[in-house]
């Protein structure tokens, strides 16, 4: 369905390719699956609304696409289904009041430009993960008042007002069940969050993280040895005696994911402790570090992501 809108309408072929394979077509099978389960979808719709003028869609076009929707799904009942036509014409058309109508409203209430003062959490979504925000207001407890959707150059950006421990565990839970990676900033400066967002954006991206909610400030050590030719040198050079010992980098790296915790990166490896323990002390021999100390830690934490971040030859 999404290139279907693509084709007919000018404003959704202007869309990022991976919006509208994430985003259109994951709000597309959330319509269907509420025609079929009856599922409240006026906050998802009003969300889309928002999101649309963000993006710069017009009202009109968003309309069309739902129109070619309905068309669609009407479509794809008779051919799947004939024998129900009958039952489900009727909900298809209900379905498409309903939806337009709240992004009608999602739309005007846009966010142009101005956002609510107090506790404001920022989440960060890039293209690749776009269906994330497409389902946000599935997962998070807040009025579809308190969401508010911006479209950067770098990916889709969600504004909740709200402090993060209100809202923590539910992005976490959208992370896990979307697949994505978040990354959240919480402050009360609306630019200055933004800013932070499109930093990670940019620089997250040569991470590859697993899904999962991030803090932006995870990747500030990141930003400043990028900044730094001779910081790049340095950190690097910390990783280099273990360029012919990939499983100690491996180690090293399973380690410090885990939490510094031996059990769980013993687990993560499928070693025993035993093992990794005599691997990290290897590592400690070759690098001259003492992963006890926790200005050691700090530094190859940092010297990892820069590593990943440019490649994997050292």
């Amino acid at each position: 369905m999404a290139w279907h809108y693509a084709r007919e309408i000018p404003d959704y072929a202007r869309l990022d390719t991976r919006i509208l394979e994430r985003d259109v077509a994951v709000v597309s099978f959330e319509y269907l699956r509420a025609l079929e389960g009856g599922d409240e979808v006026e906050s998802l719709a009003l969300a889309v609304g928002q999101r649309r003028r963000s993006q710069g869609v017009s009202l009109p076009a968003l309309l069309r696409a739902y129109r070619l929707w309905a068309k669609d799904a009407l479509e794809a009942l008779r051919a799947s289904t004939p024998s129900r036509m009958v039952e489900l014409a009727p909900r298809v058309l209900e379905l498409l009041d309903r939806v337009s109508e709240a992004s009608t409203r999602g739309y005007h209430q846009a966010l142009e430009g101005r956002l609510p003062r107090g506790p404001l959490v920022g989440v960060g979504v890039g293209f690749a993960d776009a269906g994330a925000v497409a389902l946000a207001p599935r997962h998070l407890s807040l009025p579809p008042e308190a969401m508010f959707y911006e479209q950067s150059p770098f990916g889709a950006l969600l504004f909740l007002a709200a402090p993060l421990s209100e809202v923590e565990r539910e992005l976490k839970g959208l992370a896990r069940q979307s697949g994505a990676v978040l990354w959240v900033e919480e402050g009360m400066d609306a630019p200055k969050t933004r800013a932070g967002l499109e930093e990670a954006l940019v620089l997250g991206k040569h991470l590859h993280l697993p899904p999962g909610l991030y803090p932006t400030r995870l990747l500030w050590p990141l930003a400043i040895a990028l900044d730094s030719s001779k910081g790049r040198e340095r950190l690097l050079g910390l990783l280099a005696p273990l360029e012919s010992h990939p499983e100690l980098l491996a180690t090293l790296e399973a380690y410090l994911q885990s939490g510094f915790s031996l059990k769980r990166a013993a687990h993560r490896l499928g070693l025993h402790s035993n093992t990794v323990l005599y691997r990290l002390h290897r590592v400690e021999d070759l690098t001259g570090l003492r992963l006890s100390r926790v200005e050691d830690l700090c530094l190859v934490s940092m010297a990892l992501y820069l590593y990943r971040a440019v490649g994997d030859g050292l």
